[in-house]
Protein backbone atom coordinates (compact mmCIF):
# COMPACT_ATOMS: atom_id res chain seq x y z
CA UNK A 1 0.00 0.00 0.00
CA UNK A 2 1.30 3.44 -0.96
CA UNK A 3 1.12 6.49 1.31
CA UNK A 4 1.96 9.93 0.01
CA UNK A 5 3.35 12.46 2.51
CA UNK A 6 2.95 16.17 1.75
CA UNK A 7 5.55 17.94 3.86
CA UNK A 8 7.84 20.78 2.69
CA UNK A 9 10.43 20.12 5.43
CA UNK A 10 10.62 16.30 5.31
CA UNK A 11 10.10 16.11 9.09
CA UNK A 12 7.18 13.69 8.87
CA UNK A 13 9.15 11.14 6.86
CA UNK A 14 12.00 11.38 9.34
CA UNK A 15 9.71 10.88 12.35
CA UNK A 16 7.31 8.18 11.14
CA UNK A 17 8.64 6.99 7.79
CA UNK A 18 10.37 3.94 9.23
CA UNK A 19 7.29 2.87 11.17
CA UNK A 20 5.09 3.25 8.10
CA UNK A 21 7.49 1.20 5.97
CA UNK A 22 7.68 -1.46 8.68
CA UNK A 23 3.88 -1.62 8.64
CA UNK A 24 3.93 -2.37 4.92
CA UNK A 25 3.46 1.10 3.42
CA UNK A 26 5.48 2.32 0.46
CA UNK A 27 6.28 5.90 1.51
CA UNK A 28 6.37 8.68 -1.09
CA UNK A 29 7.33 12.28 -0.28
CA UNK A 30 6.33 15.45 -2.09
CA UNK A 31 7.30 18.86 -0.75
CA UNK A 32 5.00 20.94 -2.98
CA UNK A 33 1.20 20.50 -2.83
CA UNK A 34 0.89 20.93 -6.61
CA UNK A 35 3.34 18.10 -7.24
CA UNK A 36 1.57 16.02 -4.58
CA UNK A 37 -1.79 16.53 -6.30
CA UNK A 38 -0.38 15.34 -9.63
CA UNK A 39 1.16 12.31 -7.91
CA UNK A 40 -2.08 11.46 -6.04
CA UNK A 41 -4.24 11.69 -9.16
CA UNK A 42 -1.82 9.95 -11.53
CA UNK A 43 -0.92 6.90 -9.43
CA UNK A 44 -2.55 4.36 -7.14
CA UNK A 45 -2.14 6.15 -3.81
CA UNK A 46 -4.27 4.57 -1.08
CA UNK A 47 -3.42 7.01 1.72
CA UNK A 48 -2.11 10.53 2.23
CA UNK A 49 -0.53 12.31 5.19
CA UNK A 50 -0.74 16.12 5.12
CA UNK A 51 1.16 18.58 7.30
CA UNK A 52 -1.14 21.45 8.30
CA UNK A 53 1.88 23.53 9.23
CA UNK A 54 2.17 24.62 5.61
CA UNK A 55 -0.98 26.72 6.06
CA UNK A 56 -4.45 26.83 4.59
CA UNK A 57 -3.77 27.86 0.98
CA UNK A 58 -1.51 24.90 0.25
CA UNK A 59 -2.86 21.94 2.20
CA UNK A 60 -6.57 22.78 2.22
CA UNK A 61 -6.42 23.76 -1.42
CA UNK A 62 -4.84 20.39 -2.14
CA UNK A 63 -7.50 18.56 -0.09
CA UNK A 64 -10.42 20.35 -1.75
CA UNK A 65 -9.12 19.74 -5.25
CA UNK A 66 -8.21 16.14 -4.50
CA UNK A 67 -11.70 15.28 -3.17
CA UNK A 68 -13.62 17.27 -5.81
CA UNK A 69 -11.57 15.54 -8.49
CA UNK A 70 -12.76 12.15 -7.26
CA UNK A 71 -9.81 11.26 -5.04
CA UNK A 72 -10.90 8.52 -2.64
CA UNK A 73 -7.71 7.75 -0.73
CA UNK A 74 -7.61 7.89 3.07
CA UNK A 75 -6.41 11.34 4.18
CA UNK A 76 -4.84 11.96 7.60
CA UNK A 77 -3.84 15.49 8.64
CA UNK A 78 -1.32 16.36 11.31
CA UNK A 79 -0.49 19.61 13.08
CA UNK A 80 0.43 21.27 16.34
CA UNK A 81 -1.64 23.14 18.92
CA UNK A 82 -2.03 26.14 16.61
CA UNK A 83 -3.55 23.96 13.89
CA UNK A 84 -6.67 22.81 15.79
CA UNK A 85 -9.08 25.12 13.97
CA UNK A 86 -7.48 24.29 10.64
CA UNK A 87 -7.77 20.58 11.41
CA UNK A 88 -11.50 20.96 12.08
CA UNK A 89 -11.90 22.63 8.69
CA UNK A 90 -9.93 19.86 7.01
CA UNK A 91 -12.11 17.18 8.61
CA UNK A 92 -15.26 18.95 7.40
CA UNK A 93 -13.88 19.11 3.88
CA UNK A 94 -12.81 15.53 3.38
CA UNK A 95 -9.99 14.50 5.72
CA UNK A 96 -10.52 11.17 7.49
CA UNK A 97 -8.50 11.71 10.64
CA UNK A 98 -6.21 14.01 12.65
CA UNK A 99 -3.10 13.27 14.75
CA UNK A 100 -1.11 15.82 16.70
CA UNK A 101 2.38 16.81 15.58
CA UNK A 102 4.91 15.42 16.03
CA UNK A 103 2.88 12.28 15.36
CA UNK A 104 3.51 9.17 17.42
CA UNK A 105 3.93 6.23 15.06
CA UNK A 106 1.41 4.01 16.89
CA UNK A 107 -1.25 6.77 16.91
CA UNK A 108 -0.73 7.45 13.22
CA UNK A 109 -0.97 3.76 12.30
CA UNK A 110 -4.14 3.40 14.39
CA UNK A 111 -5.71 6.43 12.71
CA UNK A 112 -4.83 5.02 9.28
CA UNK A 113 -6.28 1.60 10.08
CA UNK A 114 -9.52 3.09 11.44
CA UNK A 115 -9.93 5.34 8.40
CA UNK A 116 -9.18 2.45 6.03
CA UNK A 117 -11.81 0.30 7.76
CA UNK A 118 -14.42 3.07 7.47
CA UNK A 119 -13.62 3.43 3.78
CA UNK A 120 -13.86 -0.34 3.28
CA UNK A 121 -17.30 -0.36 4.91
CA UNK A 122 -18.45 2.57 2.75
CA UNK A 123 -17.34 0.73 -0.38
CA UNK A 124 -19.12 -2.43 0.77
CA UNK A 125 -22.34 -0.49 1.35
CA UNK A 126 -22.00 1.09 -2.10
CA UNK A 127 -21.50 -2.37 -3.65
CA UNK A 128 -24.58 -3.74 -1.88
CA UNK A 129 -26.64 -0.75 -2.97
CA UNK A 130 -25.54 -1.26 -6.55
CA UNK A 131 -26.63 -4.92 -6.51
CA UNK A 132 -29.99 -4.25 -4.85
CA UNK A 133 -31.40 -2.18 -7.71
CA UNK A 134 -34.95 -0.94 -7.21
CA UNK A 135 -35.38 -3.25 -4.19
CA UNK A 136 -33.18 -0.88 -2.23
CA UNK A 137 -35.65 1.95 -2.76
CA UNK A 138 -38.74 -0.10 -1.87
CA UNK A 139 -38.68 0.64 1.89
CA UNK A 140 -38.78 4.34 1.02
CA UNK A 141 -40.97 4.45 -2.10
CA UNK A 142 -44.04 2.20 -2.35
CA UNK A 143 -44.67 0.92 -5.87
CA UNK A 144 -46.59 -2.01 -7.37
CA UNK A 145 -47.50 -0.49 -10.74
CA UNK A 146 -45.18 -1.81 -13.52
CA UNK A 147 -44.52 1.70 -14.87
CA UNK A 148 -43.56 2.94 -11.41
CA UNK A 149 -41.31 -0.05 -10.76
CA UNK A 150 -39.52 0.65 -14.03
CA UNK A 151 -38.94 4.23 -12.86
CA UNK A 152 -37.54 2.92 -9.57
CA UNK A 153 -35.05 0.78 -11.48
CA UNK A 154 -33.94 3.90 -13.36
CA UNK A 155 -33.76 5.86 -10.10
CA UNK A 156 -31.62 3.16 -8.46
CA UNK A 157 -29.13 3.25 -11.34
CA UNK A 158 -29.09 7.05 -11.33
CA UNK A 159 -28.51 7.12 -7.57
CA UNK A 160 -25.32 5.10 -7.95
CA UNK A 161 -24.09 7.23 -10.88
CA UNK A 162 -23.83 10.41 -8.74
CA UNK A 163 -24.75 12.86 -11.54
CA UNK A 164 -27.40 15.58 -11.67
CA UNK A 165 -31.03 14.43 -11.62
CA UNK A 166 -34.21 16.28 -12.61
CA UNK A 167 -37.49 14.85 -11.30
CA UNK A 168 -40.73 16.17 -12.77
CA UNK A 169 -44.39 15.42 -12.10
CA UNK A 170 -47.58 16.91 -10.76
CA UNK A 171 -47.74 18.34 -7.27
CA UNK A 172 -47.97 15.61 -4.65
CA UNK A 173 -46.52 12.79 -6.76
CA UNK A 174 -43.56 12.29 -4.39
CA UNK A 175 -40.72 14.04 -6.21
CA UNK A 176 -38.89 15.16 -3.07
CA UNK A 177 -39.41 11.76 -1.44
CA UNK A 178 -37.84 10.00 -4.42
CA UNK A 179 -34.91 12.44 -4.39
CA UNK A 180 -34.32 11.74 -0.70
CA UNK A 181 -34.53 7.99 -1.31
CA UNK A 182 -31.96 8.30 -4.12
CA UNK A 183 -29.68 10.28 -1.82
CA UNK A 184 -29.87 7.63 0.90
CA UNK A 185 -29.27 4.91 -1.67
CA UNK A 186 -26.18 6.65 -3.11
CA UNK A 187 -22.59 6.75 -1.90
CA UNK A 188 -23.51 10.07 -0.26
CA UNK A 189 -26.16 8.42 1.90
CA UNK A 190 -24.32 9.26 5.11
CA UNK A 191 -23.94 12.92 4.09
CA UNK A 192 -26.36 15.82 4.39
CA UNK A 193 -29.55 16.07 2.34
CA UNK A 194 -30.40 19.77 1.99
CA UNK A 195 -33.72 20.67 0.32
CA UNK A 196 -34.54 24.24 -0.70
CA UNK A 197 -37.93 25.47 -1.99
CA UNK A 198 -37.16 27.76 -4.94
CA UNK A 199 -40.85 28.65 -5.17
CA UNK A 200 -40.52 30.38 -1.79
CA UNK A 201 -37.04 31.79 -2.52
CA UNK A 202 -36.77 32.63 -6.24
CA UNK A 203 -33.77 34.90 -5.58
CA UNK A 204 -31.92 32.20 -3.66
CA UNK A 205 -28.66 32.66 -5.56
CA UNK A 206 -28.70 36.45 -5.73
CA UNK A 207 -27.21 38.92 -5.12
CA UNK A 208 -24.54 36.89 -3.32
CA UNK A 209 -24.14 33.16 -3.71
CA UNK A 210 -24.91 31.71 -0.22
CA UNK A 211 -21.71 29.85 0.59
CA UNK A 212 -23.25 28.35 3.73
CA UNK A 213 -25.83 26.52 1.59
CA UNK A 214 -23.15 24.71 -0.39
CA UNK A 215 -21.04 24.06 2.69
CA UNK A 216 -23.99 22.51 4.50
CA UNK A 217 -24.51 20.11 1.57
CA UNK A 218 -20.81 19.37 1.06
CA UNK A 219 -20.24 15.65 0.38
CA UNK A 220 -24.01 15.30 0.29
CA UNK A 221 -26.97 16.31 -1.89
CA UNK A 222 -28.60 19.67 -2.56
CA UNK A 223 -32.21 19.42 -3.76
CA UNK A 224 -33.66 22.45 -5.54
CA UNK A 225 -37.43 22.02 -5.35
CA UNK A 226 -39.45 23.76 -8.08
CA UNK A 227 -36.27 24.95 -9.76
CA UNK A 228 -38.24 26.62 -12.59
CA UNK A 229 -39.29 29.29 -10.08
CA UNK A 230 -35.74 30.64 -9.79
CA UNK A 231 -35.29 34.20 -11.07
CA UNK A 232 -33.18 34.80 -14.16
CA UNK A 233 -30.30 36.18 -12.07
CA UNK A 234 -30.42 33.16 -9.78
CA UNK A 235 -30.38 30.84 -12.78
CA UNK A 236 -27.32 32.62 -14.15
CA UNK A 237 -25.47 32.38 -10.84
CA UNK A 238 -26.44 28.73 -10.39
CA UNK A 239 -25.26 27.93 -13.91
CA UNK A 240 -21.93 29.61 -13.12
CA UNK A 241 -21.65 27.60 -9.92
CA UNK A 242 -22.35 24.30 -11.67
CA UNK A 243 -20.01 25.19 -14.52
CA UNK A 244 -17.16 25.91 -12.11
CA UNK A 245 -16.85 22.18 -11.44
CA UNK A 246 -15.45 21.65 -14.89
CA UNK A 247 -13.30 24.74 -15.36
CA UNK A 248 -10.98 24.20 -12.42
CA UNK A 249 -12.54 26.73 -10.04
CA UNK A 250 -13.00 24.25 -7.21
CA UNK A 251 -14.13 25.71 -3.91
CA UNK A 252 -14.43 24.22 -0.43
CA UNK A 253 -18.01 23.22 -1.17
CA UNK A 254 -17.42 21.73 -4.62
CA UNK A 255 -18.36 18.13 -3.71
CA UNK A 256 -22.14 18.57 -3.88
CA UNK A 257 -24.58 16.51 -5.91
CA UNK A 258 -27.41 18.64 -7.27
CA UNK A 259 -30.92 17.34 -7.81
CA UNK A 260 -33.95 19.38 -8.86
CA UNK A 261 -37.70 18.98 -9.11
CA UNK A 262 -40.43 20.72 -11.07
CA UNK A 263 -44.19 20.31 -11.22
CA UNK A 264 -44.21 22.31 -14.46
CA UNK A 265 -42.89 20.97 -17.80
CA UNK A 266 -39.38 22.43 -17.88
CA UNK A 267 -39.23 22.32 -21.69
CA UNK A 268 -42.25 24.62 -21.80
CA UNK A 269 -40.55 27.04 -19.42
CA UNK A 270 -37.51 27.06 -21.70
CA UNK A 271 -39.70 27.68 -24.74
CA UNK A 272 -41.39 30.58 -22.97
CA UNK A 273 -38.03 32.11 -22.04
CA UNK A 274 -38.54 31.59 -18.30
CA UNK A 275 -35.77 29.03 -17.86
CA UNK A 276 -32.30 28.93 -19.32
CA UNK A 277 -31.72 25.99 -21.71
CA UNK A 278 -28.07 25.70 -20.61
CA UNK A 279 -29.18 25.23 -17.00
CA UNK A 280 -31.70 22.59 -18.05
CA UNK A 281 -28.92 20.67 -19.79
CA UNK A 282 -26.82 20.83 -16.61
CA UNK A 283 -29.66 19.58 -14.42
CA UNK A 284 -31.13 16.77 -16.49
CA UNK A 285 -28.23 14.35 -16.47
CA UNK A 286 -31.04 11.91 -15.69
CA UNK A 287 -34.69 12.90 -16.20
CA UNK A 288 -37.36 11.05 -14.20
CA UNK A 289 -41.03 11.91 -14.73
CA UNK A 290 -43.36 10.59 -12.04
CA UNK A 291 -46.87 9.71 -13.24
CA UNK A 292 -49.93 11.06 -11.37
CA UNK A 293 -51.65 8.64 -9.04
CA UNK A 294 -54.66 8.31 -11.39
CA UNK A 295 -52.30 6.66 -13.90
CA UNK A 296 -50.85 4.19 -11.38
CA UNK A 297 -53.96 2.91 -9.65
CA UNK A 298 -52.30 -0.43 -8.90
CA UNK A 299 -50.26 1.41 -6.27
CA UNK A 300 -53.26 2.74 -4.32
CA UNK A 301 -53.97 -0.40 -2.19
CA UNK A 302 -50.28 -0.71 -1.28
CA UNK A 303 -50.03 2.99 -0.45
CA UNK A 304 -53.19 2.87 1.68
CA UNK A 305 -51.85 -0.15 3.58
CA UNK A 306 -48.53 1.64 4.08
CA UNK A 307 -50.14 4.80 5.48
CA UNK A 308 -52.53 2.84 7.70
CA UNK A 309 -49.64 0.84 9.12
CA UNK A 310 -47.74 4.03 9.90
CA UNK A 311 -50.69 5.38 11.92
CA UNK A 312 -51.17 2.02 13.63
CA UNK A 313 -47.51 2.02 14.69
CA UNK A 314 -47.78 5.55 16.08
CA UNK A 315 -51.06 5.01 17.93
CA UNK A 316 -50.43 1.46 19.06
CA UNK A 317 -53.83 0.14 17.95
CA UNK A 318 -54.87 -2.07 15.02
CA UNK A 319 -56.47 -0.33 12.02
CA UNK A 320 -58.16 -1.99 9.07
CA UNK A 321 -60.23 -1.06 5.99
CA UNK A 322 -63.40 -2.59 4.63
CA UNK A 323 -63.29 -3.82 1.02
CA UNK A 324 -65.87 -1.17 0.13
CA UNK A 325 -63.64 1.62 1.49
CA UNK A 326 -60.58 0.33 -0.36
CA UNK A 327 -62.57 0.00 -3.58
CA UNK A 328 -63.83 3.57 -3.30
CA UNK A 329 -60.35 4.92 -2.53
CA UNK A 330 -58.97 3.05 -5.55
CA UNK A 331 -61.64 4.54 -7.80
CA UNK A 332 -61.15 8.16 -6.70
CA UNK A 333 -59.33 10.53 -9.06
CA UNK A 334 -56.87 11.92 -6.44
CA UNK A 335 -56.08 15.32 -7.97
CA UNK A 336 -53.68 15.91 -5.08
CA UNK A 337 -51.89 12.61 -5.86
CA UNK A 338 -50.01 10.61 -3.22
CA UNK A 339 -49.79 13.54 -0.80
CA UNK A 340 -53.59 13.91 -0.77
CA UNK A 341 -54.07 10.17 -0.35
CA UNK A 342 -51.71 10.12 2.62
CA UNK A 343 -53.44 13.07 4.32
CA UNK A 344 -56.92 11.61 3.82
CA UNK A 345 -55.98 8.13 5.03
CA UNK A 346 -53.97 9.37 8.01
CA UNK A 347 -56.80 11.68 9.09
CA UNK A 348 -59.40 8.91 8.87
CA UNK A 349 -57.18 6.40 10.66
CA UNK A 350 -56.36 8.86 13.44
CA UNK A 351 -59.97 9.99 14.05
CA UNK A 352 -61.70 6.63 13.68
CA UNK A 353 -63.28 5.58 17.02
CA UNK A 354 -63.25 1.89 16.10
CA UNK A 355 -60.11 1.48 13.99
CA UNK A 356 -62.13 -0.14 11.21
CA UNK A 357 -62.37 2.29 8.31
CA UNK A 358 -65.41 2.28 6.04
CA UNK A 359 -66.45 4.61 3.20
CA UNK A 360 -68.19 6.87 5.72
CA UNK A 361 -64.79 7.67 7.28
CA UNK A 362 -63.74 9.43 4.05
CA UNK A 363 -66.00 12.48 3.46
CA UNK A 364 -64.08 13.35 0.30
CA UNK A 365 -65.57 10.27 -1.37
CA UNK A 366 -69.07 11.65 -0.85
CA UNK A 367 -68.13 14.82 -2.72
CA UNK A 368 -66.90 12.65 -5.60
CA UNK A 369 -70.24 10.81 -5.70
CA UNK A 370 -69.10 7.41 -4.43
CA UNK A 371 -72.35 5.93 -3.24
CA UNK A 372 -75.31 7.33 -1.34
CA UNK A 373 -73.91 6.63 2.10
CA UNK A 374 -74.11 8.94 5.06
CA UNK A 375 -70.97 11.12 5.47
CA UNK A 376 -68.71 10.84 8.51
CA UNK A 377 -70.45 13.68 10.33
CA UNK A 378 -73.92 12.10 9.96
CA UNK A 379 -76.28 14.74 8.61
CA UNK A 380 -74.38 17.66 10.14
CA UNK A 381 -73.93 20.43 7.60
CA UNK A 382 -70.50 21.72 8.64
CA UNK A 383 -68.39 18.61 7.84
CA UNK A 384 -70.15 18.22 4.49
CA UNK A 385 -69.51 21.86 3.57
CA UNK A 386 -65.87 21.53 4.65
CA UNK A 387 -65.48 18.40 2.56
CA UNK A 388 -66.79 20.14 -0.54
CA UNK A 389 -64.65 23.22 0.15
CA UNK A 390 -61.53 21.14 0.60
CA UNK A 391 -62.22 19.26 -2.62
CA UNK A 392 -62.68 22.55 -4.49
CA UNK A 393 -59.31 23.80 -3.21
CA UNK A 394 -57.55 20.58 -4.20
CA UNK A 395 -59.03 20.73 -7.70
CA UNK A 396 -58.12 24.40 -8.13
CA UNK A 397 -54.53 23.67 -7.09
CA UNK A 398 -54.38 20.82 -9.59
CA UNK A 399 -55.79 23.05 -12.37
CA UNK A 400 -53.26 25.76 -11.46
CA UNK A 401 -50.44 23.17 -11.38
CA UNK A 402 -49.77 24.05 -7.75
CA UNK A 403 -49.45 27.82 -8.25
CA UNK A 404 -51.31 29.23 -5.26
CA UNK A 405 -51.91 32.70 -6.65
CA UNK A 406 -53.59 31.20 -9.73
CA UNK A 407 -55.58 28.79 -7.54
CA UNK A 408 -56.84 31.72 -5.47
CA UNK A 409 -57.95 33.45 -8.68
CA UNK A 410 -59.83 30.35 -9.83
CA UNK A 411 -61.52 30.06 -6.43
CA UNK A 412 -62.28 33.79 -6.44
CA UNK A 413 -60.80 34.30 -2.97
CA UNK A 414 -57.87 36.33 -1.74
CA UNK A 415 -54.43 34.73 -1.51
CA UNK A 416 -54.51 35.29 2.25
CA UNK A 417 -57.81 33.39 2.50
CA UNK A 418 -56.39 30.53 0.46
CA UNK A 419 -53.32 30.25 2.71
CA UNK A 420 -55.58 30.16 5.77
CA UNK A 421 -57.70 27.35 4.32
CA UNK A 422 -54.62 25.42 3.16
CA UNK A 423 -53.41 25.36 6.78
CA UNK A 424 -56.90 24.54 8.07
CA UNK A 425 -57.26 21.51 5.80
CA UNK A 426 -53.57 20.45 6.12
CA UNK A 427 -52.91 21.07 2.44
CA UNK A 428 -49.90 23.38 2.84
Amino acid sequence: MRILIVDPEDTLRQSVGAALEAAGYEVLLRREPEAALVEAQASAVEALLLDLGTGEPGVLGFLRRYRSGGGSGVVIVTGGEMSAALAATALREGADGFVRKPPVADELLLALKQAEERERLRQEVARLRATLGARGLEPLVVAEDPKMRGLLELAARAAAADGAVLITGEKGTGKALLAQAMHRFSRRGDGAFVAVDCDAAPDLFTPVDPQTLWRSANRGTLLLEEVVSLSQDSQTNLLTRLGSKTNGAHGPEADVRVMATSRHPVDHAVGEGRFRPELLQRLKGVLITLPPLRERTEDIPALVAHFVQQVASRTGRPISLTPQALSSLSGYSWPGNVRELRQIVERAATLSPTGRLDRSDFPILAAEGHGNHTPAGGYALKPQVESVEREAIVRALAAAQGTRREAARLLQVSLRTLFYKLRRYSLD
